[in-house]
């Protein structure tokens, strides 16, 4: 056997022995873990302003019937007048997160979850811009967070969960992820 032969077949066994050990090391790193809960789709109808349509199975609503009019979607942004559903929905599905709280919310929460999600952002590393926070009074738990077929609830400000949550899932689960994140709310909170 030559040299250059020999050469060849310590390279195949080398080649061989380490495919085996890099997908190893490769798999071995521990999984994001998910934040949030999966939720069933139940359509995506776009139905005209005021029809009436079955109830949602979810609280905060992730998928369904929703509008598509003139104000749907309705601006990114933080709120300080109630979004409809059947507008933020269309958000979700343009593949925005939403985050409505409980009107009753304490003012320090509050405050934090406005800052979290308005410019100039309390967080750095942190610039959520497909987002709409919304106070609603049909909320069930103190914060509610939903993408399309995905949603999470908090007994309080969580901010390590709901940055999580946001980051898992803004634009990956939309049906039409087009809806661009340059626009502000009319009614933005006061900073």
């Amino acid at each position: 056997m030559s040299n250059r032969s020999f050469a060849i077949l310590i390279l195949v066994i080398a080649i061989v022995f380490s495919v085996p050990l890099f997908k190893s090391l490769s798999s071995s790193k521990p999984k994001e873990t998910e934040v949030g809960k999966s939720q069933a789709k139940q359509g995506e109808n776009h139905i005209p302003r005021g029809k009436t349509h079955e109830p949602y199975k979810t609280d905060l609503p992730s998928s369904g019937p929703h509008y598509a009019d003139a104000d749907a979607p309705t601006q990114w942004g933080v709120y300080i007048q109630e979004v409809p559903d059947e507008v933020f929905l269309h958000n979700e599905e343009h593949g925005g997160v939403i985050v409505a709280y409980k009107p009753d919310l304490s003012a320090d929460q509050l405050k934090k979850l406005q800052a979290l999600f308005a410019p100039p952002y309390s967080n750095k590393e942190f610039s959520p811009v497909k987002a709409i926070v919304t106070p609603r009074t049909t909320n069930t738990k103190a914060i509610q967070m939903a993408a399309w077929t995905v949603t999470l609830n908090l007994d309080k400000y969580d901010e390590a969960k709901i940055k999580k949550f946001y980051l898992q899932n803004v634009v990956k689960r939309g049906p039409e992820g087009t809806a661009g994140p340059n626009n502000t709310p009319i009614n933005q909170a006061a900073q």
